[in-house]
């Protein structure tokens, strides 16, 4: 069981295990999510859900669309804990999926938080994602990353949480002047996609402007607007499966800060720096100052507001 689940069921949410043997969720609780059932956006959202388990065709929400937008955090309601999140994109532009609490608004500025739990020897981070779904269009966010010490990851991301691909910049603690850009094809692990850039200063002290522009036929990066690199579909192509091993669906645009340092797996705390530094007090912080949303695909965001239905 996922810790997020653990702690679902600890604080006494209403949950319906299902039983794995084919058995589907029940009317009640129609959404499934990693075995489990319930009504709310946890297992409802769309990306999250799966539909295979769920009560009906109709339990799992439907992907949002796209929609142009700038968010400047001068509203509280630009990001809302999942469990508080009513499944209206319109309403919300951030969902906080994981810690919830670990996200915040504060002084006109996204921050993502990273705690120590001292029963796991590790710090805990949060996820936050876009309420609309996105696929294909530029995205922009202005950021100061989380990179002071060694172990602490921070990510600005494009992800299909159902098929697993994947767009990246990410920043380890332990080269806080360099940024890695990355492509995940339905999770496939290969090492050839990473790319490292200098930026030319601590990305924790500065803020810079990240882009992703991502069109069917290539991924560009680019920091304050000076293109880093360049990612051709046509490069992709995979012989032996006949297939382009590019990124094609549709996700959501991400934020986190996560503990790689004492994440227990031997490549991760190499590439992110081992061992996270500590206290109980410590608190790494990652800052957002805006993200810019341009669409080019061909999924718009519905002008229907109204709440999913489950």
């Amino acid at each position: 069981m996922s810790r997020l689940f653990a702690l679902v069921l600890t604080a006494g949410a209403l949950v319906f295990a299902a039983s794995g043997d084919g058995n589907k969720c029940t009317e009640f609780s129609p959404c499934s999510r990693e075995g489990y059932c319930d009504a709310n956006a946890m297992f409802c959202m769309w990306d999250l859900c799966d539909p295979t388990k769920s009560y009906n065709a109709t339990s799992c929400w439907q992907p949002e669309g796209c929609l142009d937008q700038t968010i400047e955090f001068d509203s509280s309601s630009d990001v809302v804990p999942i469990r508080q999140y009513s499944g209206n994109p319109n309403t919300n532009a951030l969902v906080s999926i994981f810690e919830p609490d670990n996200s915040k608004i504060e002084n006109g500025k996204l921050v993502l938080d990273m705690t120590y739990e001292s029963a796991q020897n590790k710090g805990f981070g949060t996820t936050v994602h876009s309420s609309h779904s996105f696929q294909y269009g530029t995205v922009t966010a202005r950021i100061k990353s989380a990179s002071i010490a060694k172990g602490v990851v921070s990510a600005f991301i494009i992800r299909s949480d159902q098929v697993g691909d994947e767009i990246d910049f990410e920043w380890v603690g332990k080269d806080p002047n360099t940024v890695e850009t990355n492509i995940f094809y339905h999770d496939i692990l290969n090492y050839s996609n990473s790319r490292y850039f200098d930026v030319g200063g601590d990305t924790s002290a500065e803020y810079h402007d990240y882009t992703i522009v991502w069109d069917p036929d290539f991924i560009q990066w680019a920091v304050d607007g000076k293109t880093l690199r360049t990612f051709k579909r046509e490069d992709t192509y995979n012989k032996a499966n006949n297939e382009y091993r590019f990124p094609a669906a549709e996700g959501r645009v991400g934020l986190s800060i996560w503990d790689g340092g004492n994440s227990g797996s031997d490549g991760t705390e190499e590439w992110a720096g081992t061992p996270t530094p500590w206290t109980p007090s410590t608190v790494y912080q990652m800052f957002v100052e805006s993200i810019t949303i341009k669409c080019s695909g061909s999924n718009p965001a519905s002008s229907d507001t109204a709440e999913p239905q489950s």
